[in-house]
């Protein structure tokens, strides 16, 4: 074992317990081997794990200082920029690898989505299934890239495809469900949330959707039930309320819209959605009284 290797396994040993300590190890190691590439990479790898991206990217720099043609430098300075979300930066590194593989390709095909490049994303993506691949996040990542791109029934073949290679799985259904919600096929949409359902996902979004369809079916009960269930996983969300609110209305159950918008008024940032509706609340409960002071006279 020579000098470096003695320096990185000392390094490894003991990032876990202060990583300070292991930083200062290794600045004081490349002030003594300033050429010694496998320092560089374990202090920027060191910042990396630190979520400490800009100080990263300052040692995978000196590392291209040396050699300016490293696809494994280029790479990480790209994953670097992806996480400090500068993906056009990202891009840019990226392309300058050579050598293709999986993480990478999923890489940039993530970050060309992220400016809005959902066909360059797609097309990138395509060469994933050329690979063999081992978890469905893939063929996830494509369905969400057609939802962008408003071809539902593309993201429902991929889902298909997802489900034949990696069995059933809520988050299929769930996401089948969402697809069909967007083309109004209501009933669809119903079915696969109910499927979906029996996952036990345990997701506000889940529960909004499957709130929506249930309603747009007549099921208003399954309806009520579930946006509630949305909205006590996450308070914060106005479109719950929303939704709910005029489930209630278009039912006449003025009470409980009337409750439901206290509620949220006391959780959320009444917006001018809430506003209207709350106007409309009130304005029907003094038609409600008047009308029972009319029937006692």
């Amino acid at each position: 074992m020579d000098n470096i290797e003695k320096i990185l396994w000392k390094a490894q040993f003991q990032q876990k317990k202060n990583w300070l300590q292991v930083r200062r190890f290794l600045q004081e190691a490349l002030a003594r081997y300033p050429q010694e590439k496998r320092l560089y990479h374990a202090l920027a790898d060191l910042y990396f794990s630190q979520q400490l991206y800009a100080r990263a990217i300052n040692v995978y720099m000196d590392l291209l200082d040396l050699d300016d043609s490293d696809d494994q430098v280029n790479f990480k300075i790209g994953n670097c920029f992806l996480s400090l979300k500068e993906y056009r930066l990202a891009i840019d590194y990226y392309e300058k690898v050579k050598t293709d593989f999986p993480e990478l390709t999923y890489n940039k095909a993530f970050a060309y989505s992220k400016i809005g490049k959902f066909e360059e994303s797609l097309k990138i993506m395509q060469e994933i299934m050329s690979y063999q691949i081992y978890t469905e996040l893939p063929l996830i990542f494509i369905t969400e890239l057609y939802f962008a791109l408003k071809d539902y029934n593309k993201a429902i073949e991929y889902l298909n495809k997802a489900e034949v290679m990696f069995g059933k799985q809520g988050t299929f259904h769930y996401l089948r469900g969402l697809a069909y919600s967007h083309m109004e096929k209501w009933l669809q949409a119903y079915l696969e949330f109910q499927k979906a359902d029996k996952f036990k996902l345990d997701s506000y979004h889940f529960y909004r959707a499957y709130g929506i369809a249930c309603d747009k079916i007549g099921k208003t009960d399954q309806a009520v039930d579930h946006l509630l269930k949305s909205i006590k996983l996450f308070p914060g969300n106005s479109a719950s309320y929303l939704d709910l609110i005029r489930i209630y209305l278009d039912n006449n159950r003025i009470m409980e819209a009337y409750t439901l918008i206290m509620h949220a008024k006391k959780n959320i940032p009444f917006s001018i959605s809430l506003s209207l509706l709350y106007n409309q609340i009130m304005q029907r409960m003094k038609k409600g009284i008047k009308k029972d002071l009319y029937e006692d006279l």
